[in-house]
């Protein structure tokens, strides 16, 4: 266990249009912008299930007006 209460996740780079951001895990646990997402007792759902998933959100965010996503 990292300090923190959560377990060692790997941190990950990805780049949408301009911005680049960590991202966290991998294609067994999930993935996440937020590594204490992988913390002992946060349910799996609350993961992407795929990192093509989790680019296509980011996508949209990227795009959409501010506070319209």
């Amino acid at each position: 266990m990292a300090s923190g209460g959560y377990a060692s996740v790997t941190a990950t780079l990805l780049q949408v249009g301009t911005e680049v951001f960590p991202v966290y895990g991998d294609e067994t646990s999930g993935w996440s912008m937020s590594a204490e997402d992988f913390a002992a007792g946060v349910p799996a759902p609350y993961r992407y299930r795929t990192l093509d998933e989790l680019f296509f959100a980011l996508v949209n965010l990227n795009v959409a007006d501010e506070g319209q996503a």
